[in-house]
């Protein structure tokens, strides 16, 4: 009896609480709204980071496999939870605040009209027709149903951020860089701290005598390679104002990229800085690149070559090891499979995926294609995901997500090259990170609001839409708008 009073009356109580707590939120929209992106940013990646650190994650290498276990009471598990709907909650809470209020912030600040720049909403509307089809089309029209609630919460988190970023008198890459030191910062010292939470041991990776990979205060050591990456690459593109923050930044993001053994992140850090180190080193020999009007020529040309040495690698990957499957077949245990980070390896999951997507070419298998269930049963059970971004949205959603995600790269690109000359190759250096990490990962979740991806998948749409948006008739060119601006942090 008294447990039938009780479970009601918590249930009543956190209903009212919520909506106190959505109101509240809607009300500081209204009365401080270019300050909501960043708290909004800033929150979801403090959340990310306590929840990790309250799940009392434990590391080890037990018979030649690597066990994860909590050591997490059920205070812990309450409270990851209750951070999750505060997040959810917060925007939730923005998308109404926006909607009811919408006139009023038109008419007020606005960060793209301010500059005289068009607001992006091409891109954001393709964006959110790529959600769609990805997550929510394969619900109802995939090969097998699966519907799991994360699978549409998180769509209010993104159009919350693609919104009020325009009223964001704070600039959003600073913003973005700060999320990104928050991973990177609180996983070095978590490292030192608890170690059990952040390191994997028995691992065979990169560095000769080091067993052990950084996951940091994240949820996997790829998803901290990922943030480290575009940390980095983010730093060098627009260096902070002060020396010690910048030299702070590249020493932290350097360390931890090597110690997460991350080779696809690592690689693609080494490319957009190479890109970076191009662009100034031929904007020094030629003052007048910035002003040239065949200017896109350059940002054209080294994207191509890019995709090209893409093309060429993934070929190579694709015909180095002719008998697989043999390959794979005589490594059994958990150890031996990790013969998958590889690129040979990965073809077998590639051939998985696209025979999967096949048996239902326009909305895939559905968004729980790559569980437990379907990885035993063909075989790959490590396999998480596709280890490829094109082949993992096309065996989840078919060619109704492929082409959508074609179609919202197709505009990231054309906002990409539009920012290359006033960020000096820095939005190109990120898209080359961007593809150059797609070919080998899964790099673009938009099911996991609190994953490590999410930052560095924000921090780089952010700062390419940001830079990249296209100027009005009536103003003078974004170029030089930004040829005054020094990005601090």
């Amino acid at each position: 009896m008294l447990q039938l009073t009780v479970l009601p009356l918590a249930a009543f109580v956190l209903a009212l609480l919520s909506t106190m707590a959505i109101v509240i939120v809607a009300g500081a929209g209204f009365r401080w709204p270019a300050r909501m992106f960043s708290y909004l940013m800033l929150f979801i990646a403090s959340t990310s980071v306590v929840t990790t650190i309250l799940s009392g994650r434990v590391l080890t290498f037990m018979d030649e496999n690597l066990v994860v276990s909590s050591e997490a009471d059920v205070g812990s598990a309450v409270s990851t939870k209750l951070l999750l709907i505060a997040a959810i909650g917060c925007s939730v809470a923005l998308c109404a605040a926006w909607l009811f209020n919408f006139k009023n912030y038109k008419a007020s600040f606005d960060r793209f009209d301010s500059r005289g720049l068009k607001a992006p909403d091409d891109i954001t509307i393709a964006f959110v027709v790529f959600y769609v089809a990805s997550n929510i089309l394969p619900i109802l029209f995939g090969q097998r149903y699966y519907f799991h609630v994360n699978l549409i919460y998180p769509l209010f988190t993104y159009i919350a951020l693609f919104l009020w970023v325009r009223l964001s008198r704070i600039d959003p890459v600073i913003v973005g860089k700060q999320c990104l030191g928050l991973i990177v910062f609180s996983s070095l010292i978590a490292a030192i701290v608890a170690p059990r939470l952040v390191f994997q041991p028995g691992y065979v990776g990169l560095i000769p005598g080091f067993d052990s990979r950084l996951w940091g205060v994240t949820s996997h050591a790829n998803g901290l390679g990922a943030v480290a990456s575009m940390f980095l690459v983010l730093e060098l593109a627009e260096p902070s104002a002060r020396a010690w923050v910048r030299t702070s930044i590249l020493s932290a993001a350097s360390l931890t990229l090597i110690l997460t053994q991350s080779k696809a992140s690592i690689a693609a850090a080494f490319v957009g800085f190479f890109i970076i180190f191009c662009w100034r080193l031929l904007s020094r020999t030629n003052g007048a690149i910035a002003d040239r009007k065949d200017g896109n020529l350059i940002p054209i040309a080294l994207l191509g070559g890019f995709i090209i040495s893409i093309v060429v690698g993934g070929a190579f990957a694709m015909f180095f090891d002719t008998d697989i499957l043999d390959a794979l077949q005589s490594h059994l245990d958990a150890r031996a499979v990790g013969t998958l980070s590889t690129a040979t390896g990965r073809t077998s999951i590639w051939v998985a995926a696209i025979n999967a997507g096949l048996e239902n070419p326009l909305f895939g298998q559905g968004a729980d294609f790559w569980g437990l269930e379907s990885r035993l049963r063909l075989g790959l059970a490590t396999a998480f995901t596709a280890h490829n971004l094109f082949l993992q949205i096309f065996s989840r959603s078919g060619f109704i997500g492929l082409a959508a995600l074609l179609v919202f790269l197709y505009f990231l690109i054309r906002y990409s090259i539009r920012a290359a000359k006033p960020t000096r190759g820095g939005s190109i250096a990120l898209l080359a990170v961007l593809l150059m990490r797609s070919a080998f990962e899964a790099n673009i979740q938009l099911n996991t609001l609190l994953s490590a991806e999410l930052f560095a998948m924000m921090a780089h749409f952010i700062y390419v839409i940001d830079r990249g948006a296209r100027p009005r008739k009536s103003f003078e060119p974004a170029s030089s708008h930004y040829r005054s601006v020094r990005v601090r942090a």
